[in-house]
This record gives C-alpha cells, sequence and structure tokens, in this order.
C-alpha cells in the first residue's frame, strides 16, 4: 500500500492560498458610495479611479472620504470637480456622516428630504450648483448642524418656518437662489448664528422680522438685493455683535433706527439704494469701528450729523443721492483713515470745511451736484494720494488753486458749472495720470496754457473762457 506523506495535503492547502488571490467584500458604506459613483456622467470622473470595490473593504482610503478609528465614513468632501450628477436620495448606509461637501460639481435635481436623516451631520456645503426645488423641511431636523451652505443654485419656494429648529446653527448662505415668501419669525431661534446670508434672492418680501434682535450672536446680517420692505425694527439695536450691515437694493421705508448706535462692532453698514426716509442718526457717532457708511440713492433729509467725525476709523462716506442740507461738517477733519467722501447730488451748503486738510489719505472727493460756495480751498493740494475730484455744479467762486498740481496722481478733475474765474493753472497738466479736465460753464479767462502738451494721458479736456 502507497502510503502518502502526511504533509502533501498542508503543502496543497498553502499553495492554494498563495494562487487564490484573497475576495475583499466592501461594506455597506463602500456599495452606497460605488453606487453613488455609477450615476456620474461628467467629464473628470478620473478623479475617483481610486473608488473601487476590488482592493478595499472600506472606502476609507478613498479620494474625499474621511473615516473615524472604527471605520465609519465621517466626512465625504468632493468640491469642484465637474461629475454631473445628482445628491443620492438614500443615505440609510451613511449615517456617521458628519461634513459632506458637494460644492461646485455640476449637480442637479432637489435636495433630498432623506438629508434630514443624517443626524450627527454638523457640516452641510452643497453651494455652487444647480439644484432646483425647494429647502426640505427636514433639513431642520439637524440638530447638530452648525454650517450650511446652499448658496448659489436655483432654489425656490420660502424659508422653511421650523428653520428654528436648528439651535446650533452658525452660519445660514442661501443667497442667489431664486427663494421667495418672507423670513420666518423663527429665525429669532437660532441664538447662535453669527452669519446670515440670502441676498439676491429676488422675490424675498415683507419686513425683516423683530426677532432678528434675538440672534445676539449675529456678526452678518446681509438680506441685499431681494424685495424686503418695511421698516429696519429697532430690535436691531440688540445685536451687539454685529459687524457687517449689508441690506442695499431693497424696499425697505422708514427711518434709520437711532438704536443701531448700539451696535458698537459694526465696521459695514450697507443701506444703499432703498427708500429710507428721515435724518442720518446722530447714533451712528457711536460707531467707534465703523469703516464703510454707504446710504446713497435713498430719500434722506436734514443735517449731516457731526456726530460722525467720532468715527476715526471711516474709509468711505458715501451718502450721495439724498436731498441733505446744511453743511459738511467741520469734525470730519478728524477723519484721518478717509479715503472716499461722495457727498454727491444732495442740497448741501457752506463752504468745503479747511479742516478736511486732516484727511491726509483721500483718494476721492464727490461733493458736485450742491450749493456749495466759496472757494475751492488750496490745501486740497495736500492730498497725495487723490484720484477724483469732482466738484462740479455748485456755486463755487475764486480761482483754482495752483496747489492742485501737488496730487500728482489725480486721473480726473471736474470743476464744471460753477463760477472759478481767473486763468488755469499752466502746472495742472504737469499731472502725468490726468486723463479727464473738464472746467466748462465757469467764467475762467486766459489762453490755454502750452503745457498742456505734457499731460500725455489727458483724452477728455473741455472748458470755457471768457475773452
Amino acid at each position: 500500500m502507497l502510503v502518502m506523506p502526511i504533509f502533501q495535503p498542508l503543502f496543497s492547502l498553502f499553495i492554494l492560498f498563495v494562487i487564490i488571490p484573497y475576495c475583499f467584500s466592501l461594506n455597506p458604506q463602500g456599495e452606497a458610495l460605488l453606487s453613488w459613483r455609477k450615476t456620474f456622467k461628467g467629464p473628470h470622473l478620473e478623479a475617483l479611479n481610486n473608488w473601487d470595490d476590488s482592493t478595499n473593504e472600506t472606502p476609507c482610503g478613498w479620494f474625499g472620504v474621511t473615516c473615524d478609528v472604527n471605520n465609519n465614513v465621517v466626512e465625504l468632501s468632493l468640491s469642484n470637480i465637474d461629475l454631473h450628477g445628482s445628491i443620492p436620495s438614500n443615505f440609510s448606509s451613511l449615517l456617521t456622516l458628519q461634513k459632506l461637501v458637494l460644492s461646485r460639481m455640476n449637480l442637479t435635481g432637489s435636495i433630498p428630504k432623506a438629508i434630514g436623516s443624517l443626524q450627527y451631520l454638523s457640516y452641510l456645503d452643497l453651494s455652487d450648483n444647480g439644484l432646483t426645488g425647494e429647502i426640505p423641511k427636514e433639513i431642520c431636523n439637524l440638530n447638530k448642524l452648525v454650517e450650511l451652505y446652499i448658496n448659489t443654485n436655483r432654489l425656490q419656494g420660502p424659508v422653511p418656518d421650523n428653520i428654528g429648529n436648528l439651535r446650533s446653527l452658525v452660519v445660514l448662505t442661501c443667497y442667489d437662489n431664486q427663494l421667495n415668501g418672507s423670513i420666518p419669525g423663527t429665525i429669532g431661534e437660532l441664538k447662535k448664528l453669527q452669519v446670515i446670508r440670502l441676498g439676491g434672492n429676488k422675490n424675498i418680501e415683507g419686513p425683516l422680522p423683530k426677532q432678528i434682535g434675538n440672534c445676539t450672536s449675529l456678526l452678518v446680517l446681509g438680506l441685499a438685493e431681494t424685495s424686503l420692505s418695511g421698516f429696519l425694527p429697532t430690535t436691531i439695536g440688540y445685536l451687539k455683535n454685529l459687524q457687517t450691515l449689508a441690506i442695499y437694493t431693497t424696499l425697505l421705508s422708514g427711518q434709520i433706527p437711532e438704536q443701531i448706535g448700539n451696535c458698537t462692532d459694526l465696521q459695514n453698514v450697507y443701506l444703499y439704494e432703498n427708500s429710507l426716509t428721515g435724518s442720518v442718526p446722530n447714533s451712528l457717532g457711536s460707531l467707534k469701528k465703523l469703516n464703510n457708511l454707504l446710504l446713497w440713492h435713498n430719500k434722506l433729509v436734514g443735517a449731516i450729523p457731526p456726530e460722525l467725525g467720532n468715527c476715526k476709523q471711516l474709509v468711505v462716506i458715501d451718502i450721495s443721492m439724498n436731498s441733505l442740507t446744511g453743511v459738511i461738517p467741520v469734525t470730519f477733519g478728524k477723519l484721518g483713515s478717509l479715503q472716499e467722501l461722495q457727498l454727491s447730488m444732495n442740497r448741501i451748503s457752506g463752504s468745503i470745511p479747511i479742516q478736511i486738510q486732516n484727511c491726509t489719505s483721500l483718494t476721492h472727493i464727490e461733493l458736485d451736484n450742491n450749493q456749495i460756495t466759496g472757494t475751492i480751498p488750496s490745501v486740497i493740494g495736500t492730498f497725495e494720494n487723490l484720484t477724483l475730484l469732482y466738484l462740479w455744479q455748485n456755486h463755487l467762486q475764486g480761482a483754482i488753486p495752483t496747489s492742485i498740481s501737488n496730487c500728482q496722481k489725480l486721473e480726473s478733475i471736474d470743476l464744471s458749472q460753477n463760477s472759478l474765474t481767473g486763468s488755469i493753472p499752466k502746472d495742472l497738466f504737469n499731472l502725468q495720470n490726468l486723463n479727464k479736465l473738464l472746467l466748462i460753464e465757469n467764467e475762467l479767462s486766459g489762453q490755454i496754457p502750452p503745457e498742456i502738451g505734457n499731460c500725455t494721458s489727458l483724452t477728455g479736456f473741455v472748458l470755457t473762457i471768457i475773452n
């Protein structure tokens, strides 16, 4: 009888393991991601080449996928890849997700209601896609959600009434969609909210709810380019941490509430292109951190409050295209950081205060279309950074100061429609950057200086000379 060596079965078993490769079994989370991958039709699928079930048990090493220590998928980030697909409608295998970033992926279709099942989700970014439909109310079930970005899509319908359920929410950006309806009062439940940006939704209407005053953590309130109407609520004064108030190009009316002076962290006030009435509130002078004050194209009346001189960090003042009266406050001489002073198209009278010489950072002076009298102060020649000087259509008299030629960065000068006299200073034509010089409808005399040939950048030169 032939006796087989005892080691032969063991050796055969060893050969079996060597020759036959180990077969991996991909877990359900990986299977769910692979199923989603198969729906993409975009040109950049190669970005997901390592999404492969042949060599992985989990998707933890895949592009854009992050797992925790237990190999659960906690983050999926696939921004800036043109995959041309839709958001999966079933998240039952991905309930451990904490962060989902699908921005700028050319995604279409709606936001699925199932996204509300991701109870651990703290960060959701679906911005810059082509998503349509309404914001599902189920998204407001995500009580751990801290940041929500769904801006720059084609979403319609209202902001969900139950938005107040997102008590952990810090950032809410829904701008540049096609949302409509009013802002729900439940927004006031979001005590941790720091940023709200709903601008660019032209059909959002109705008043800003007074409950906004309960959002005392707000840093940015952005509701520009909507159909928001009614008055600014006085409760805005409770927003002590607010840094930027941007509600421009809307249908706001009524007065700017005095309580705005309580928002002592305000740096930017953008309330232009509305129908605001009343006067510019004196309380703005309490905003010591204010950088930009843009109130142009409203229906404001009364004098410019001298208290604005207390806002020593102001960089831009633009209150053009209103019906302001009175004089330019001498307190503006305290604004050493001021770069742009734009008060055009009002009814401002009096002279240009000499104290303006302290505003050494000025680049733009636009005081045209007013009733300003007196002479052009020679101190304007101290503004080394001045690029634009518009004083046209006022009641200015006297000579054009030769000191203007010290403003070597000047590009545009318009002194038309005044009562200026004397000759044109020849040194004006040594301004190498000057491309526009308008002096029409004055009482200037003398000859055009031959130095005009030095001004090689000049493309517009119009004047009236009395012989």
